[in-house]
C-alpha cells in the first residue's frame, strides 16, 4: 500500500470515528458557542513545469488551486494536546 493511501485511510479513519455534525455548534450553559480545536490536513499534489522552485509554488497557490482541488479532514483534538504547526 502506497503512504499516502495508508494516510487517507488514517485520516478518514479518525473523521468518522468522531461521528460529528459537519455543522453542529455545541453552546455552553450561557448559551455561548464553545471553540473547538481541530486538526486541519490539507492534501495536494501536483504535477508542474516552472523555471524555478518558487515559480512552481506561486503558480499552485495562486487563484486558491490548492484549496479548491485539495482534500481537507477536520479532527478534533484536545485544547491541551501538545501540538505544534509544521513550518
Amino acid at each position: 500500500m502506497h503512504d499516502s493511501q495508508l494516510a487517507g485511510q488514517y485520516r478518514s479513519y479518525a473523521e468518522e470515528s468522531q461521528n460529528k455534525d459537519f455543522r453542529a455548534v455545541e453552546l455552553s450553559a450561557s448559551e455561548e458557542p464553545i471553540e473547538k480545536r481541530y486538526h486541519v490536513i490539507l492534501h495536494y499534489e501536483r504535477i508542474t513545469k516552472a523555471e524555478s522552485k518558487f515559480e512552481a509554488l506561486q503558480n499552485t497557490l495562486l487563484g486558491n488551486t490548492v484549496v479548491e482541488n485539495a482534500k481537507v479532514t477536520l479532527i478534533e483534538i484536545d485544547a491541551n494536546l501538545p501540538v505544534q504547526p509544521l513550518t
